[in-house]
């Protein structure tokens, strides 16, 4: 990143500038619009997942108290009921395209690593969960205590450690998973990794003929008749053969990888990497994982779990601002080029989004004075916690049982 030029620029409008929203600006939509532009809307949004603003409301006072948040986005003061209509009525369209330009920017800093034990391209597919409450969720209906939206996520694996969204499919939460991944599916030159929740003999029948490499864990229930018993010489595989999947035969044949983790989880894995070992196979599947903590980032680090609207639109919109700031993030991350965690990036650019760039990345990239060599180890067992019930616990030897008789006492 070019810093000189952009020295006295502040750190939020740093990030910002890192996409085109002006770009967006729209004759019909901004027609007799006086304040809040549609490049102003996607400016404020997106600015509200890097700052980590809870609701319209605080967007409407961080706007009005911050002189260099007015400067930015051209406004003294904003109504957080008009952003809430205007993010409401805002074509998802648009959002996904800024995304999309996240997402190259993203593509422009990242070396695609993923090669480590000759895996090649990956890709992982997976949903998750976001709960709507009881009164204004109701078009989101699952269950009779339960509405919600899934967001339909593909993550590109960059490196052993980083990964991105590089398309996401927002959907109500009686929307299988099944019903998207075909759209999902796309990069013939990408392995794909599914949970148990993608199994459908016919879409695997199509991508075997088609040539589209996966690993796809399924269950018990799944019937696999074996054809072929493949030779393997690893302690941790329990099998691998050549099956085909089904009561009703599929037309392909797969591979069936079966095996115990550490902690002696059982997984059964059906793949057409027949250039893998057995253990590979199942090192292939652990890299799954990632998705997992990724959907578990963002929703502790940017506005996703507590919804903003209760209109489907405003809620599409939402969940696409969020992926585009987790990829500003990431840019900033990957351009820096920084052993920081994502998080710890984040963390910095709120605490310095309103100083300079030049003062964020001196306090970024600063290194400690001293270093310590950490707590020295010793054999010597660790003493007990001694209990102390301070006058208001009630405290209990560890490993002591509850005795079975109990009672108060009067």
């Amino acid at each position: 990143m070019d810093n000189k030029i952009v020295s006295n620029q502040s750190t939020l409008s740093k990030c910002l500038s890192l996409l085109p929203f002006d770009s967006f600006r729209s004759g019909f939509l901004d027609w007799g619009v006086k304040k809040l532009t549609t490049a102003n809307l996607l400016r404020i949004c997106v600015a509200s997942q890097l700052q980590n603003w809870e609701s319209y409301t605080q967007i409407e006072e961080e706007i009005r108290a911050r002189k260099d948040s007015q400067e930015l986005f051209g406004l003294s003061s904003i109504s957080g009921s008009q952003i809430s209509r205007r993010v409401n009525t805002l074509p998802s369209t648009m959002v996904e395209r800024l995304f999309q330009l996240a997402v190259q920017k993203v593509q422009e800093v990242t070396t695609l690593n993923s090669t480590f034990k000759g895996f090649g391209k990956l890709h992982i597919i997976d949903g998750s969960c976001l709960h709507l409450g009881p009164t204004f969720g109701k078009w989101a209906y699952v269950t009779q205590n339960r509405n919600q939206v899934k967001l339909h996520t593909r993550l590109v694996i960059a490196s052993k450690h980083e990964a991105y969204p590089d398309k996401v499919i927002p959907s109500t939460g009686n929307v299988d998973e099944r019903e998207v991944v075909m759209e999902l599916v796309t990069d013939p030159d990408a392995t794909y990794l599914f949970d148990r929740g993608y199994v459908d003999y016919s879409k695997i029948d199509n991508w075997v003929g088609r040539n589209l490499r996966f690993a796809m864990r399924i269950n018990d229930k799944h019937k696999a008749e074996v054809i072929e018993t493949l030779e393997h010489d690893s302690d941790k595989i329990i099998t691998d053969a050549k099956v085909i999947l089904g009561r009703k035969p599929m037309k392909h044949p797969v591979r069936l990888v079966e095996f115990q983790d550490d902690d002696g989880r059982f997984y059964r894995i059906i793949t057409n990497r027949w250039d893998l070992s057995a253990e590979d196979v199942a090192d292939l599947y652990k890299c799954r994982w990632q998705i997992e903590i990724f959907f578990k980032w963002v929703k502790q680090h940017l506005r996703l779990v507590k919804l903003q609207s209760t209109k489907p639109q405003g809620i599409w919109n939402q969940i696409l601002f969020a992926m585009t700031a987790y990829c500003l993030v990431l840019y900033i991350k990957k351009s820096e080029n920084t052993s920081k965690t994502l998080w710890k990036t984040l963390r910095f650019l709120r605490t310095y989004s309103k100083d300079t760039w030049a003062d964020f990345l001196k306090n970024f990239h600063r290194q400690p004075k001293q270093t310590s060599q950490g707590r020295k180890k010793t054999n010597q067992p660790r003493s007990p916690e001694p209990l102390n019930d301070g006058g208001v616990a009630v405290v209990k030897p560890v490993g002591e049982k509850r005795s079975k008789t109990a009672k108060y006492k009067n």
